[in-house]
Protein backbone atom coordinates (compact mmCIF):
# COMPACT_ATOMS: atom_id res chain seq x y z
CA UNK A 1 0.00 0.00 0.00
CA UNK A 2 2.77 2.45 0.91
CA UNK A 3 4.41 1.89 -2.49
CA UNK A 4 1.12 2.46 -4.30
CA UNK A 5 0.82 5.75 -2.41
CA UNK A 6 4.37 6.63 -3.50
CA UNK A 7 3.42 6.08 -7.15
CA UNK A 8 0.31 8.27 -6.79
CA UNK A 9 2.30 10.98 -4.98
CA UNK A 10 5.12 10.85 -7.53
CA UNK A 11 2.73 11.15 -10.46
CA UNK A 12 0.82 13.96 -8.76
CA UNK A 13 3.97 15.96 -8.07
CA UNK A 14 5.21 15.41 -11.61
CA UNK A 15 1.90 16.61 -13.09
CA UNK A 16 1.91 19.65 -10.79
CA UNK A 17 5.47 20.57 -11.80
CA UNK A 18 5.46 19.79 -15.50
CA UNK A 19 1.79 19.81 -16.52
CA UNK A 20 0.76 17.79 -19.59
CA UNK A 21 4.40 17.04 -20.41
CA UNK A 22 4.91 15.06 -17.21
CA UNK A 23 4.05 11.66 -18.68
CA UNK A 24 6.31 12.16 -21.69
CA UNK A 25 9.18 13.07 -19.34
CA UNK A 26 8.63 9.86 -17.39
CA UNK A 27 8.12 7.51 -20.34
CA UNK A 28 11.00 9.16 -22.21
CA UNK A 29 13.57 8.01 -19.68
CA UNK A 30 15.77 5.23 -21.07
CA UNK A 31 15.36 1.98 -19.13
CA UNK A 32 17.64 -1.04 -19.43
CA UNK A 33 16.01 -4.49 -19.06
CA UNK A 34 12.70 -2.90 -18.07
CA UNK A 35 11.09 -6.37 -18.03
CA UNK A 36 12.92 -7.18 -14.77
CA UNK A 37 10.62 -4.94 -12.70
CA UNK A 38 7.24 -6.47 -13.69
CA UNK A 39 8.69 -9.99 -13.49
CA UNK A 40 9.90 -9.24 -9.94
CA UNK A 41 6.45 -8.01 -8.94
CA UNK A 42 4.81 -11.07 -10.51
CA UNK A 43 7.08 -13.38 -8.50
CA UNK A 44 5.73 -11.84 -5.28
CA UNK A 45 2.08 -12.51 -6.10
CA UNK A 46 1.93 -16.17 -4.88
CA UNK A 47 3.05 -15.18 -1.37
CA UNK A 48 0.79 -12.13 -1.30
CA UNK A 49 -2.17 -14.40 -2.15
CA UNK A 50 -1.30 -17.10 0.39
CA UNK A 51 -3.69 -17.34 3.39
CA UNK A 52 -2.93 -17.28 7.11
CA UNK A 53 -1.03 -20.51 7.69
CA UNK A 54 2.17 -22.08 9.08
CA UNK A 55 5.23 -20.85 7.17
CA UNK A 56 6.05 -24.42 6.16
CA UNK A 57 3.00 -24.39 3.88
CA UNK A 58 4.26 -21.49 1.75
CA UNK A 59 7.79 -22.67 0.97
CA UNK A 60 7.49 -22.25 -2.81
CA UNK A 61 5.88 -18.78 -2.68
CA UNK A 62 8.55 -17.80 -0.17
CA UNK A 63 11.32 -18.88 -2.56
CA UNK A 64 9.78 -16.90 -5.41
CA UNK A 65 9.46 -13.90 -3.10
CA UNK A 66 13.17 -14.03 -2.29
CA UNK A 67 14.05 -14.45 -5.97
CA UNK A 68 12.05 -11.32 -6.81
CA UNK A 69 14.49 -9.20 -4.80
CA UNK A 70 17.38 -10.37 -6.99
CA UNK A 71 15.45 -9.26 -10.08
CA UNK A 72 14.76 -5.88 -8.47
CA UNK A 73 18.42 -5.38 -7.54
CA UNK A 74 19.50 -6.33 -11.07
CA UNK A 75 17.05 -3.75 -12.46
CA UNK A 76 18.41 -1.10 -10.10
CA UNK A 77 22.02 -1.86 -11.04
CA UNK A 78 21.38 -1.71 -14.78
CA UNK A 79 19.59 1.64 -14.41
CA UNK A 80 21.75 3.10 -11.64
CA UNK A 81 22.36 6.34 -13.54
CA UNK A 82 18.70 7.37 -13.32
CA UNK A 83 17.85 9.91 -10.62
CA UNK A 84 16.11 8.20 -7.70
CA UNK A 85 16.90 4.63 -8.70
CA UNK A 86 19.77 4.25 -6.22
CA UNK A 87 17.41 5.24 -3.42
CA UNK A 88 15.07 2.50 -4.64
CA UNK A 89 18.01 0.09 -4.40
CA UNK A 90 18.77 1.12 -0.81
CA UNK A 91 15.15 0.44 0.13
CA UNK A 92 15.18 -2.99 -1.54
CA UNK A 93 18.44 -3.88 0.24
CA UNK A 94 17.06 -2.82 3.63
CA UNK A 95 14.02 -5.04 3.13
CA UNK A 96 16.10 -7.95 1.89
CA UNK A 97 18.44 -7.77 4.90
CA UNK A 98 15.65 -8.03 7.47
CA UNK A 99 13.85 -10.69 5.43
CA UNK A 100 16.95 -12.90 5.21
CA UNK A 101 17.66 -12.35 8.91
CA UNK A 102 14.20 -13.64 9.82
CA UNK A 103 13.82 -16.82 7.81
CA UNK A 104 12.79 -15.39 4.46
CA UNK A 105 9.76 -13.34 5.53
CA UNK A 106 9.23 -9.74 6.59
CA UNK A 107 8.61 -9.82 10.36
CA UNK A 108 5.64 -8.05 11.94
CA UNK A 109 4.76 -7.97 15.64
CA UNK A 110 1.36 -8.87 17.13
CA UNK A 111 1.11 -5.32 18.52
CA UNK A 112 1.50 -3.87 15.03
CA UNK A 113 -1.15 -6.23 13.66
CA UNK A 114 -3.61 -5.11 16.33
CA UNK A 115 -2.95 -1.47 15.41
CA UNK A 116 -3.84 -2.03 11.75
CA UNK A 117 -6.76 -4.38 12.47
CA UNK A 118 -9.24 -2.56 14.73
CA UNK A 119 -11.11 -5.05 16.89
CA UNK A 120 -8.37 -7.70 16.69
CA UNK A 121 -6.65 -9.04 19.81
CA UNK A 122 -3.14 -10.27 20.56
CA UNK A 123 -4.52 -13.77 21.19
CA UNK A 124 -5.51 -14.03 17.53
CA UNK A 125 -1.92 -13.51 16.37
CA UNK A 126 -0.25 -16.91 16.21
CA UNK A 127 3.50 -16.49 16.55
CA UNK A 128 5.50 -17.99 13.69
CA UNK A 129 2.60 -18.03 11.24
CA UNK A 130 2.47 -16.38 7.85
CA UNK A 131 0.17 -13.39 8.12
CA UNK A 132 -2.33 -14.03 5.33
CA UNK A 133 -2.20 -12.17 2.03
CA UNK A 134 1.05 -10.43 2.86
CA UNK A 135 4.81 -10.95 2.88
CA UNK A 136 4.90 -11.05 6.70
CA UNK A 137 5.61 -13.58 9.41
CA UNK A 138 4.27 -12.90 12.92
CA UNK A 139 7.12 -12.57 15.43
CA UNK A 140 7.41 -10.94 18.83
CA UNK A 141 9.75 -7.97 18.87
CA UNK A 142 12.24 -9.68 21.20
CA UNK A 143 12.74 -12.51 18.70
CA UNK A 144 12.98 -10.28 15.63
CA UNK A 145 16.41 -9.65 14.15
CA UNK A 146 16.98 -6.13 12.77
CA UNK A 147 13.65 -5.10 14.23
CA UNK A 148 14.07 -1.47 13.16
CA UNK A 149 13.91 -2.63 9.52
CA UNK A 150 10.78 -4.75 10.01
CA UNK A 151 7.16 -3.79 9.31
CA UNK A 152 7.09 -1.65 12.45
CA UNK A 153 5.75 1.60 10.98
CA UNK A 154 2.00 2.09 10.72
CA UNK A 155 -0.56 4.16 8.85
CA UNK A 156 -3.42 3.56 11.32
CA UNK A 157 -7.11 4.44 11.17
CA UNK A 158 -8.68 6.81 10.24
CA UNK A 159 -6.54 6.16 7.15
CA UNK A 160 -8.96 4.29 4.84
CA UNK A 161 -6.64 1.30 4.53
CA UNK A 162 -4.62 0.88 7.75
CA UNK A 163 -1.29 -0.64 6.81
CA UNK A 164 2.12 -1.52 8.23
CA UNK A 165 5.33 -0.84 6.38
CA UNK A 166 9.08 -0.89 6.90
CA UNK A 167 11.83 1.71 6.87
CA UNK A 168 12.99 0.09 3.62
CA UNK A 169 9.52 0.63 2.13
CA UNK A 170 9.73 4.30 3.12
CA UNK A 171 13.13 4.73 1.44
CA UNK A 172 11.97 2.77 -1.61
CA UNK A 173 8.87 4.94 -1.85
CA UNK A 174 10.95 8.11 -1.70
CA UNK A 175 13.06 6.75 -4.56
CA UNK A 176 9.93 6.04 -6.61
CA UNK A 177 8.63 9.60 -6.06
CA UNK A 178 12.01 10.99 -7.16
CA UNK A 179 12.18 8.66 -10.16
CA UNK A 180 8.72 9.69 -11.35
CA UNK A 181 9.74 13.33 -11.62
CA UNK A 182 11.24 12.46 -15.01
CA UNK A 183 14.51 13.53 -16.62
CA UNK A 184 15.48 17.11 -15.89
CA UNK A 185 16.99 18.75 -18.99
CA UNK A 186 19.91 21.08 -18.50
CA UNK A 187 19.40 24.83 -19.05
CA UNK A 188 19.88 26.19 -22.55
CA UNK A 189 23.13 28.13 -22.92
CA UNK A 190 22.69 31.90 -22.57
CA UNK A 191 24.11 34.49 -24.97
CA UNK A 192 27.02 35.19 -22.60
CA UNK A 193 27.76 31.48 -22.34
CA UNK A 194 27.76 31.09 -26.11
CA UNK A 195 30.09 34.08 -26.41
CA UNK A 196 32.53 32.55 -23.92
CA UNK A 197 32.45 29.24 -25.77
CA UNK A 198 33.09 31.00 -29.09
CA UNK A 199 35.92 33.04 -27.58
CA UNK A 200 37.54 29.96 -26.11
CA UNK A 201 37.26 28.12 -29.42
CA UNK A 202 38.85 31.07 -31.25
CA UNK A 203 41.67 31.15 -28.71
CA UNK A 204 42.37 27.48 -29.19
CA UNK A 205 42.33 27.87 -32.97
CA UNK A 206 44.66 30.90 -32.81
CA UNK A 207 47.06 29.08 -30.51
CA UNK A 208 47.16 26.09 -32.84
CA UNK A 209 47.85 28.37 -35.82
CA UNK A 210 50.73 30.11 -34.00
CA UNK A 211 52.21 26.75 -33.06
CA UNK A 212 52.07 25.70 -36.71
CA UNK A 213 53.78 28.91 -37.83
CA UNK A 214 56.53 28.47 -35.24
CA UNK A 215 57.14 24.92 -36.42
CA UNK A 216 57.44 26.09 -40.05
CA UNK A 217 59.95 28.81 -39.08
CA UNK A 218 61.98 26.31 -37.09
CA UNK A 219 62.14 23.94 -40.06
CA UNK A 220 63.32 26.76 -42.41
CA UNK A 221 66.13 27.69 -40.00
CA UNK A 222 67.21 24.04 -39.73
CA UNK A 223 67.35 23.70 -43.54
CA UNK A 224 69.62 26.78 -43.78
CA UNK A 225 72.07 25.30 -41.30
CA UNK A 226 72.09 22.01 -43.17
CA UNK A 227 73.05 23.82 -46.40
Amino acid sequence: MILALAVVLGLGLSLARHGPGALSRITGRPLHAAWLAPVALALQIPLLRAPFCPVAEVTLPQGLFLLSHLFLLAFVWLNRRLAGIRLVGVGVLCNLLVILANGGFMPISPQTLVRINPGASLEQCTIGYHYGFSKDVILVQENTRLWLLSDALVLPAPFPWPTAFSLGDLVLGAGIVWLLQGARPGPAPSGATLERISSAASGVHGSARRDSQNQDAKKRIERRFVR
